[in-house]
C-alpha cells in the first residue's frame, strides 16, 4: 500500500503557502495532476516539491526556470525510497536542463556549472514535518502507565486461589 498525500499535506510538509502552491501548479506540469483535496501525491512528490522549495527560496532560482527539469525531478524522486534518496544527491545542470541522481559515494566528474543538492537534509525535514503533524493529530499521551486487565473468568479463577 502506498501512502498518498493531499495538496494540503504536501504544502504543510514542504512548508509552502497555498499561493506558492497555486503558482507552482501553473508552472510545473507534475503538480497539475491533483484532484481537489483527495490524496494524490506520493512521498517522492513531497521530496521533489521540497527540492523545488530549496532551489527557489535558498538559491533564488525562479520556478519557471525549473519547469524544464520538473518531470525528471519528480520521476527521480519517485524512483527510489526515502532511505535511498537520503543517501544520495541530485546534480542539477540548469544551462543544459539536465538533472541526475547519484548515490552518495559516486564520483562526480563535471565539466560545467552545476548545483549539487544533498537530499539528506530535505528528507530529514520532511520526515520531521510529517511526524510532528501525526503526533499532534494522534490521541494525547496517557498520564498513567498501562496496566494489564484480565477477563472476568480469569478474575474469578484468581479469587478462587486466594
Amino acid at each position: 500500500m502506498t501512502v498518498q498525500y493531499t495538496p494540503g499535506q504536501l504544502r504543510s510538509a514542504a512548508s509552502i503557502t497555498p499561493e506558492t502552491y497555486r503558482h507552482w501548479k501553473k508552472a510545473l506540469t507534475p503538480l497539475r495532476r491533483d484532484r481537489g483535496h483527495s490524496p494524490c501525491f506520493t512521498s517522492g512528490d513531497l521530496v521533489a516539491v521540497a527540492v523545488i522549495r530549496s532551489l527557489t527560496v535558498d538559491l533564488g532560482i525562479r520556478v519557471s526556470v525549473l519547469a524544464s527539469i520538473a518531470e525528471t525531478l519528480f520521476d527521480l524522486c519517485n524512483g527510489a525510497p526515502w532511505p535511498a534518496l537520503e543517501r544520495g544527491k541530485l546534480i542539477l545542470d540548469l544551462p543544459n536542463a539536465k538533472l541526475e541522481f547519484r548515490p552518495e559515494l559516486a564520483d562526480n566528474p563535471v565539466d560545467c556549472l552545476i548545483v549539487l543538492i544533498p537530499l539528506r537534509p530535505i528528507v530529514t525535514h520532511l520526515r520531521d514535518q510529517l511526524l510532528s503533524v501525526r503526533r499532534s493529530d494522534s490521541e494525547p499521551e496517557f498520564r498513567f502507565p498501562l496496566t494489564t486487565v484480565s477477563t472476568p473468568a480469569a478474575s474469578a479463577t484468581l479469587r478462587g486461589r486466594l
